[in-house]
């Protein structure tokens, strides 16, 4: 058995191996130790006693310290209940476990205790994870498995080792190892694959690992090609994640995931929610989505953006001079000197606002008469400014009735306009 750890460790860096006792982590440690003067490494362990099968789970942990302590190497031991987390969090016992285990990795490495975590996952592990994904429907993603280098934090040496390598290797090194006699029982679903279903297909095709690795491999290298694309169209802004348009629906598959993660949708979205977003793609300017989770997604000239829906308010202060707060929005009424150029602002004649005025969010049926004439609803002629669906509802206006006297920040009607015997100017912003 040869690996070539370059690619995974470098010099004076320190690799805890995740050792729970079993024949491959116990063959990892040891070609880990055996290596480790080569490559100018250090090398301690990591076991994580998952609380699932009782005293022989803690007779595990026990041969491991034993085994260290022989070995004069530096151990660190973790304790968790994966039972207790699985009905917590609605999980299979499986994922309770590995969810605790990489909380426990992560932990090490943040508190400097090692500089990257070596896993045991060889190639038998790796084609069971592409079918159990596949299986599960997974896309080109699921189809990697199980990635050599996690996060540059977690590596995994032996990934394109086969699982009789491993066996020969402990053998001939004579490696004491325990066994998790859960590994023999098809309850759980990786075994049920590994016991029943593998044996048939390498019956039929014997080199059917080392295929569907390199099937991992290629789909490794095409899913990083997609998602940097993805997130070349993807612009995070203060107001929402935009989606630059056009895109081939696999990229905007991606894209519209990362929108939502980054909206912290991280596991709600559904096949029919990406199918919902390209259709969108193919939709007329001002279309709109309720996509999830209160997060709306609008077409806008070229653009798709995700933006999450603020509650919808009928506040309306009354108008005054000063500043006002507006729904966490800020408008200012200043009372000014006359400008000689009223094009550097947006300034009112006070005394053509009534008493009736109000500031608040535009509404159904409101009109807005431009300078030089013209009167047509508020939101045609927001639509004329290019001013954005998701954004129009709220822009704070001045108002009286159904009149809108100015927008905020984007324009002053003819009716309140400054003229020559204006005798109070304001400026608005």
């Amino acid at each position: 058995m040869l690996v070539d750890l370059s690619p995974f460790v470098k010099p004076n860096s320190t690799v805890a191996v995740a050792l729970s006792g079993g024949r491959d982590s116990m063959a990892l440690l040891h070609y880990m130790l055996s290596l480790k003067l080569k490559y100018h490494f250090n090398v301690i362990a990591l076991n994580v006693e998952h609380g699932i099968r009782g005293e022989t789970s803690k007779n595990d942990t026990s041969f491991v310290k034993n085994y260290c302590k022989q070995n004069n190497v530096e151990l660190l031991c973790f304790s968790v209940d994966s039972i207790k987390t699985a009905k917590q969090y609605k999980l299979s016992i499986e994922q309770a476990a590995r969810k605790l285990r990489y909380d426990c990795f992560f932990n090490a490495i943040n508190d400097k205790k090692c500089d990257v975590v070596a896993t045991a996952h060889h190639q038998s592990d790796l084609c069971e994870s592409v079918l159990l994904n596949i299986l599960r429907g997974s896309g080109v993603k699921g189809a990697i498995g199980i990635k050599s280098n996690f996060e540059n934090k977690i590596i995994r040496p032996f990934l394109s080792v086969s699982k009789q390598e491993i066996d020969n290797y402990v053998k001939e090194n004579d490696i004491p190892f325990v066994t998790d006699e859960t590994n023999f029982s098809d309850e759980y679903t990786r075994n049920f694959l590994r016991l029943n279903v593998m044996p048939i297909i390498k019956k039929a095709f014997p080199e059917a690992e080392k295929s569907i690795a390199r099937f991992s491999e290629i789909s490794e290298i095409e899913n990083d090609f997609m998602e940097s694309t993805a997130l070349k169209a993807v612009n995070i802004s203060s107001d929402g994640v935009k989606i630059t348009l056009p895109l081939h629906p696999a990229i905007l598959s991606r894209a519209t995931i990362i929108a939502l993660k980054n909206l912290g949708v991280e596991k709600d979205w559904e096949k029919a929610h990406i199918d919902a977003v390209i259709n969108l793609s193919n939709l007329n300017n001002g279309s709109r989505i309720n996509l999830l989770n209160g997060i709306i997604v609008a077409k806008e000239y070229g653009e798709l953006t995700f933006y999450k829906q603020r509650a919808s308010s009928d506040i309306e202060l009354p108008f005054s001079v000063g500043v006002i707060d507006i729904y966490g929005q800020s408008v200012t009424i200043e009372k000014v000197k006359k400008p000689q150029d009223l094009k550097d602002g947006f300034y009112a004649d006070l005394n053509k606002i009534p008493n009736s005025a109000v500031i608040r969010f535009k509404r159904d049926g409101d009109t807005f008469t431009k300078f030089g004439g013209g009167t047509k609803p508020l939101g045609e002629y927001l639509c004329d400014l290019k001013i954005p669906l998701r954004t129009r509802d709220f822009i704070p206006v001045i108002a009286d009735g159904k009149t809108i006297l100015a927008i905020v920040g984007i324009a002053i009607s003819e009716k309140i306009k400054v003229e020559n015997h204006t005798v109070e100017t304001i400026k608005v912003y």
